[in-house]
């Protein structure tokens, strides 16, 4: 792991705040040493070493080591938050184009290498944290994409509960065995085409056991 210290990139003309960038260099340098080592390899002198500052303005900052780690938690859920969902704007598509659309995104998001990443720290050392905060963290990319999924199938006909349930087995298509490979095979890969067809399987496999097709 190399010394460059991070640096915090301020919009032009606005002056950092150096408590809030310090810290989000902290938490940018976390990142990087729990999703490489998990948390009892880590060492928060690594964090420091890469984001600049002392061990002193860390732990005024996250309190000790417990603190950081569930600061990184929280960011990178919530980073995951960001970006499961698509930038194409699904709403006036067909049921069927819309559920691949998110379906897609969905997969590739799951399958990239730090979601992976993070999904092992989670499993490996979900243990040490509260129980309310394992279940939040344990819902991982899927539910960031639940409500819009439910909307879709909502509109289309299916009742709350009806609809809640779908989403849940149609997730659960999605992930299926390409993320249990990916979390066991060192660079496990899927071409982009097996990807849209393994998607449209999915769909058509819910849509034809919901008879909206």
């Amino acid at each position: 792991m190399g010394s460059t210290a991070i640096k915090t990139v301020e919009p032009e003309g606005r002056q950092p705040d150096r408590g809030v960038a310090r810290r989000q260099a902290f938490l940018q340098a976390a990142r990087e040493v729990f999703l490489e080592h998990g948390y009892e390899a880590a060492s928060v002198n690594d964090v420091v070493r890469l984001a600049g500052g002392s061990l002193a303005t860390l732990y005024a900052q996250f309190g000790n080591k417990e603190g950081l780690f569930l600061a990184f938690m929280q960011d990178q859920h919530d980073r995951f938050a960001r970006e499961m969902r698509p930038s194409q704007d699904v709403d006036g598509l067909p049921l069927e184009k819309a559920l691949q659309v998110v379906g897609e995104h969905f997969l590739r998001r799951l399958l990239q290498r730090d979601s992976l990443s993070f999904f092992r720290v989670m499993v490996s050392e979900g243990r040490k944290l509260p129980a309310p905060m394992r279940r939040y963290f344990a819902s991982g990319g899927a539910n960031m994409i639940f409500e819009e999924l439910a909307k879709l199938l909502r509109d289309a006909g299916l009742s709350e509960t009806d609809a809640t349930e779908s989403v849940t087995y149609f997730i659960d298509l999605l992930r299926s065995q390409h993320h249990f490979q990916a979390l066991s095979v060192e660079n496990y890969e899927i071409s982009d085409a097996d990807l849209k067809a393994h998607v449209a399987r999915a769909v058509r496999f819910l849509l034809n056991g919901l008879k909206l097709s």
